[in-house]
């Protein structure tokens, strides 16, 4: 009858709101979680580019006094 057809349409209804709910709010705890996971990826890869500056500050300040010993070794 038209009255049942009309509780089923209200129930499956019903059963898809709550699906698309849960899924909502599925995706809004898979963000945050991927948000925080990000962050922390941001933040250790600040901590790598400011190490690797303070390698390659090292490397060349070694470099440098590798080329004055060659020097100071072809005059002595």
């Amino acid at each position: 009858s038209l009255q049942e057809r009309r509780q089923r349409n209200k129930a499956a209804s019903a059963k898809y709101r709550a699906k698309k709910n849960q899924q909502h709010g599925e995706m809004r705890s898979l963000i945050a979680s991927l948000t925080k996971e990000n962050e922390l990826l941001l933040r250790q890869l600040d901590h790598i580019k400011r190490e690797n500056g303070r390698l390659k500050a090292t490397c060349d300040r070694l470099r440098g006094k590798k080329v004055a010993a060659n020097i100071l070794k072809r005059f002595l």
